[in-house]
């Protein structure tokens, strides 16, 4: 067998492509009237950009982290999903909640993962609105880079 067998594309997120993403999910709250907090990780969950809106409750930072972090923990799932995991198995999700590499895993809505070029680089979650805001905003940001979330 080649070593090539065995090889696997991937790449991760840049700090320019994070800070982009922010900036225009950033603008997409302020459209909305709500003050969010994000955050970006690479596909290894590895923190990348973080930036919290004038107004967002201190906490929503850690959670806009520990969304994006469980998003990249599974491969790069949606938050949509991971909720609907925990409410399918709670004891399993309940327990991997606190494990992670300086943030917990949170699967909840609002944390989607990002695809540029079909490469899986990472994920970013928000919080600080209704889920479903929280999402909507994450997903104009990855629009913003030229990325897909599937």
């Amino acid at each position: 067998m080649s070593g090539s067998e065995f090889s696997r594309q991937s790449s991760v997120i840049n700090l320019a492509a994070a800070q982009t993403a922010i900036a225009a999910a950033t603008e997409f709250a302020r459209g909305k009237g709500v003050a969010l907090s994000f955050a970006v990780v690479d596909a290894a969950g590895h923190l990348v950009a973080a930036a919290r809106m004038d107004g967002a409750a201190f906490i929503t930072l850690d959670i806009a982290r520990g969304k994006a972090f469980a998003s990249a923990a599974t491969g790069g799932n949606s938050g949509a999903a991971l909720a609907q995991r925990y409410r399918d198995n709670p004891m399993v999700w309940g327990n991997a909640g606190p494990l992670g590499s300086g943030a917990p895993m949170l699967p909840a809505q609002g944390a989607l993962p990002i695809f540029l070029n079909k490469i899986f680089v990472g994920s970013i979650g928000a919080s600080g609105a209704p889920s479903e805001i929280d999402e909507a905003a994450v997903a104009h940001g990855i629009a913003a880079i030229g990325g897909t979330s599937v």
